[in-house]
């Protein structure tokens, strides 16, 4: 009897081990910054912003990883300073891929003065979704 119930629950405990192999069904999906940026998400596009001295560069990627195309997303662009909370629009500059003149990325030029940190406001909206995400993320001026 002791044999058989050994037995038994080494065949359960194996049975469920290679039950789940290769995937997880409950795990979490993350998309990691494919340009040295910090990633955050919506349903449909991973957006990546980069930090440089006086510019963010802006990508936006879909779930496989590549560039999504500028007519099937809007982006819009403001900051939000600390002290007085008000928010300012920003200009985004399309940057086209060399090799194959689609864009590539945008870039805000902006250095607010007075300021060591500000929130960058991105309204994003997908072609195929009907409601827009705003995501925010916050920037560390570099001294």
């Amino acid at each position: 009897m002791k044999l058989l119930s050994i037995t038994l629950f080494a065949a359960l405990l194996s049975t469920t081990t290679f039950a789940h192999e290769g995937h997880d069904h409950d795990g979490p999906s993350s998309f990691q910054p494919l340009k040295g940026g910090v990633v955050k998400s919506t349903e449909a596009i991973n957006i990546e912003v980069v930090n440089k001295d006086t510019k963010l560069e802006i990508y936006a990627f879909d779930n496989e990883g590549k560039v999504k195309e500028s007519g099937t997303y809007d982006l819009k662009a403001s900051m939000k300073l600390p002290k007085n909370k008000k928010i300012e629009k920003l200009t985004l500059e399309p940057v086209n891929d060399t090799k194959t003149s689609k864009l590539s990325h945008y870039e805000v030029n902006s250095k607010p003065k007075n300021t060591h940190r500000y929130t960058l406001i991105l309204d994003v909206k997908d072609a195929k979704e009907d409601h827009g995400d705003k995501i925010e993320f916050t920037i560390e001026l570099k001294k």
